[in-house]
């Protein structure tokens, strides 16, 4: 779009988007079902097909959530509204496989508004003197307002434009402001209102005027702006009711749910087009049931379009997505799996970060996103919902382009391209922060006489047994980071059941020349494919066992990093890697 087209389009403002009621899914993968105005859902694993009836006109295979910080936070302000546009699809979005966009606009306890909001509060409307992080965003904001530019408007306006439907997401009970009542996140009313408060200073959604007051919110996003849908993010941040009153509380948002589907309709029927309803929820299952997540009573009953299954934060790779795939099954709803781009399987220490990665801290590389798409694909899920991903054009700088998201809407292509599959590491992000009766994830462990072995799943979404029959897998190295060996140790790896044999990295002998050793850490690796122990596509355990320890040595053997890195022949005329 030339300057000049853009400015013309920004001054028609929602007149641009009732024009093009009918063009919204010029960028699908999938096309649409002419005949009901419905799409059907792009499947899973293996045909990318469904019998889902999906509410919307176009099927979602990936879904790209923006925190609402893109061109406010990243850009030095203030910015034109053709600049804040260009920040926020320009990278993530246009020109990408991306079916929808869901923005980040409304933070609540706050109640605050990062548009032009009527019925809540424009964040910061109040403040004249603020911080300068605050100015940063509250510069821009105010600018786009003065000019008659609601930012909800032109990005439902813009998103049309592009074929991209376009949700507002809203934080159900989002933290980041506690604590800090001058936050221009702080609305007049959560300062007036102690009495509507959770202990820890968020919402208590048991309260009939803290739902009543959302409800409002959410009816002017669907009835005065041209959204596709809105979301619940319930995973900024689990807890919505006193812990006394989880039941009493499950039973009113149950009922608030059920009025939001009937507020979807009616937008539905003012606009002419199907209106959505998506929740995301935490892919800990039980952990729904703990906070008063009825989700399988939203499915059953049909309010619910998407369901996104999601970490709070950090990487996780080995969420049992069943319940929820299962749950979903025969129904119109979604699944959706959050592809968080937060790199937890780094410890977010310098140190840490330095002994993995050879100095330069890194977020998930193109491999480790094919993984983690194939992982959850493999359990079933009908598309991929990516949180944080402007980390990896922004802070970690890894992927300025994001191309990879060019793949990750088609199982098949990832299948036959490198990718690396990565146990996660334990982070004070982690499920156990909300729920006490989480597990632990799978790493770092520490190997002891009394517990002398740890074990973990893979969940492989290639069949590489078959790969490597056809000649067309290189390798598959399985490779874990050992720390405190010495020569006196002995131990054992095997996969599925049976030993492997591997080699260590540096070598665990007297003598050897090894420059640096960073406190005694080692690599161990095994090629499964040079084994002939190739896994086929599914659920694969690996086990760590200490055999025999040091007696010389206390404390224990640290298994710290685990992955399993797959690398396919590139003949010529095969696509690359």
């Amino acid at each position: 779009m030339s300057n000049h087209d853009r400015r013309k389009f920004l001054q028609t403002g929602l007149a641009v988007s009732a024009a093009m009621t009918g063009a919204g899914a010029a960028g699908s993968l999938h096309g649409k079902d002419a005949g009901s105005g419905s799409g059907t859902a792009a499947n899973s694993a293996s045909t990318g097909t469904s019998t889902k009836r999906f509410r919307m006109r176009k099927p979602y295979r990936l879904i790209v959530n923006d925190d609402g910080g893109r061109g406010y936070w990243n850009w030095v302000a203030p910015l034109t509204t053709a600049q804040y546009l260009d920040a926020l699809f320009g990278p993530q979005v246009e020109g990408k496989p991306v079916d929808a966009l869901f923005w980040c606009g409304l933070q609540n306890p706050s109640g605050t508004g990062q548009y032009g909001t009527k019925v809540g509060e424009v964040r910061g409307s109040r403040k004249q003197k603020m911080s300068a992080s605050d100015w940063q965003m509250l510069a821009t904001l105010r600018g786009m307002l003065s000019r008659g530019d609601d930012p909800l408007a032109v990005i439902c306006a813009r998103g049309h434009e592009l074929g991209k439907d376009v949700w507002l997401s809203f934080r159900v009970n989002d933290h980041h402001h506690v604590g800090s009542p001058k936050s221009s996140k702080s609305s007049q009313l959560y300062e007036d209102r102690l009495d509507l408060r959770l202990e820890d200073g968020r919402w208590d959604y048991t309260k009939s005027e803290v739902r009543d007051h959302v409800y409002k919110l959410l009816r002017e996003a669907y009835l005065d702006y041209d959204v596709d849908g809105v979301e619940w993010d319930f995973m900024r941040s689990p807890g919505y009711f006193p812990k006394d009153k989880i039941g009493e509380g499950k039973e009113q948002l149950n009922a608030l749910m059920k009025k939001l589907r009937a507020l979807a309709d009616e937008a539905a029927q003012k606009k002419g087009r199907p209106q959505g309803l998506a929740v995301r929820l935490p892919s800990w299952e039980p952990g729904c049931a703990d906070v008063g997540l009825d989700w399988r009573t939203w499915v059953k009953e049909g309010w619910v379009d998407v369901l996104t299954a999601s970490c709070f934060q950090s990487a996780e790779h080995e969420a049992d997505l069943a319940p929820f795939v299962e749950g979903c099954r025969g129904s119109k709803t979604l699944v959706h799996w959050c592809v968080e781009s937060t790199a937890g399987f780094i410890p977010n220490v310098e140190f840490g970060a330095t002994r993995y990665y050879g100095g330069a801290p890194n977020g998930p590389s193109t491999e480790h996103y094919r993984a983690m798409a194939l992982g959850a694909y493999e359990q079933g899920v009908d598309g991929l919902y990516f949180f944080n991903l402007h980390f990896a054009f922004e802070r970690y700088a890894t992927h300025p382009e994001v191309a990879f998201l060019h793949e990750l809407h088609d199982p098949e292509r990832l299948r036959a391209r490198d990718h690396t599959y990565l146990v996660s590491r334990q982070t004070h992000d982690s499920h156990n922060r909300f729920f006490k009766s989480a597990p632990l994830r799978p790493l770092p462990r520490t190997l002891t006489a009394e517990k002398p072995e740890c074990s973990f799943v893979i969940t492989v979404g290639a069949d590489l047994k078959r790969a490597a029959a056809e000649q067309r897998l290189a390798s598959t190295r399985l490779r874990l980071l050992l720390s405190g060996l010495t020569p006196g140790d002995e131990f054992g790896v095997w996969w599925d059941g049976k030993e492997l044999a591997g080699e260590l990295q540096p070598p665990l002998m007297p003598g050897a020349g090894v420059w640096q050793q960073w406190s005694g850490l080692h690599w161990w690796v095994a090629d499964l494919a040079r084994l002939d122990r190739a896994p086929d596509r599914g659920k694969h355990e690996c086990t760590v066992r200490v055999k025999q320890r040091n007696p010389q040595i206390e404390g224990g053997i640290g298994v710290d990093f685990a992955e399993l890195d797959v690398r396919y022949w590139h003949r010529p005329g095969m696509p690359a890697s």
